[in-house]
C-alpha cells in the first residue's frame, strides 16, 4: 500500500539534497519483502570486491613464489658410457681341461665366462685364456667403471712380456691362497703377488694385475721381473681392464687399477680367485 511519506520515482525530478525524515504513524510494519537497508548496499559489495581482490593477489603471488623457488632438475653430462649386462652373477661352474704335454691341469671358470682354446683341445700348448663378461665394478679411485678381468695360463717355457716395461711393482707383501684340491705333486699354498703398473693410476695400494707366483714372494713396492719367475710353471695370471670404448679391446680398453678392498669384495674378483683356487696341476 502506498504511503504519502515514500517517494514514487517517476514523480521525482531532482533528488533533494536530503530527505526529511518522517516518523512512521503508529501500527505502521515494514513488509518482510523488502530489507530497509539499501543504503547499505554500496559499502557491503566494495568490501567484498577488495577482499576478493586480495585472494587473488595472495594466490598469484603465492604461484610466482613457488614457481621461482621449485628446484630444476640438474642436466646430465653427456659422455661415452659402456653399458654392462644387468648382473654377472653365476652358482655354477663349467670345467677345462687342458691335455698338453706341459699344460697338463684342469680348473673351473664360471658358465658366463669365455675360454680359448677349447677344452680337451689343448694338446699343443697354447696359452690358455679365460675372459669374463663386461661388468661394473669400482677402479682404485673410487670410481664406478665398466671392466673385465682376463686369466691366461702360460706354459713354463713362456715370457710373461708384461713384466718387461712398465715398471712392475708388488703393490703389497705377497700374500698365499689355498689350492682345494690339489693333486699329491702340487704345492697347496702358492703365494699371489698383486702387481702394480706405471701406466695404471697412481694411487697407494693400486694393482692392475695378479699372479700365481708359486713359493716366490715379493715385499711391497718390490719390482717384480720375469728373471725372477722363470721357474714358474704354468704362469697362472689375471689382469684388468677397463673398457672406454664398446669394444673394450685396442685403443678402446686400458688399465683397470683397484685396490685389496675390491679384490675381496666385489663378485668379479672373488669369481677370478675361485678361479685360481681351483686348479689342479698333473
Amino acid at each position: 500500500m502506498a504511503r504519502k511519506d515514500f517517494y514514487n520515482i517517476k514523480d521525482l525530478g531532482e533528488l533533494p539534497s536530503e530527505v526529511e525524515y518522517k516518523r512512521p504513524e503508529a501500527g505502521y510494519q515494514p513488509s518482510p519483502h523488502r530489507v530497509q537497508k539499501l543504503h547499505k548496499t554500496g559499502p557491503r559489495w566494495l568490501v567484498v570486491t577488495l577482499v576478493l581482490l586480495v585472494v587473488v593477489i595472495v594466490g598469484v603471488t603465492a604461484a610466482v613464489l613457488a614457481k621461482r623457488h621449485t628446484p630444476t632438475k640438474a642436466k646430465t653430462a653427456s659422455s661415452t658410457v659402456v653399458s654392462p649386462p644387468a648382473s654377472t652373477a653365476v652358482s655354477s661352474t663349467n670345467q677345462y681341461v687342458s691335455n698338453g704335454s706341459d699344460l697338463n691341469l684342469t680348473f673351473n671358470y664360471p658358465t658366463n665366462w669365455s675360454v680359448t682354446p677349447p677344452s680337451g683341445d689343448n694338446s699343443s700348448d697354447q696359452t690358455i685364456t679365460v675372459t669374463s663378461p663386461l661388468t661394473s665394478t669400482t677402479d682404485a679411485s673410487g670410481a664406478s667403471v665398466t671392466g673385465k678381468v682376463v686369466v691366461t695360463v702360460r706354459p713354463g717355457t713362456a715370457t710373461p712380456v708384461e713384466l718387461n716395461s712398465n715398471n712392475p711393482l708388488a703393490a703389497a707383501a705377497s700374500t698365499q691362497i689355498a689350492y682345494s684340491a690339489p693333486t699329491v705333486d702340487q704345492y697347496q699354498y702358492p703365494y699371489i703377488t698383486f702387481i702394480h703398473f706405471s701406466n695404471g693410476l697412481n694411487v697407494t695400494g693400486a694393482f692392475e694385475e695378479a699372479m700365481i707366483t708359486g713359493t716366490t714372494q715379493f715385499s711391497q713396492s718390490e719390482q717384480v721381473l720375469a728373471e725372477d719367475l722363470s721357474g714358474l710353471d704354468p704362469i697362472i695370471s689375471a689382469s684388468f681392464t677397463k673398457c672406454i670404448a664398446r669394444a673394450c679391446t685396442g685403443t678402446g680398453a686400458a688399465p683397470l687399477s683397484i685396490t685389496n678392498s675390491t679384490w675381496t669384495n666385489d663378485a668379479l674378483f672373488q669369481q677370478t680367485l675361485a678361479i685360481f683356487e681351483s686348479f689342479k696341476l698333473n
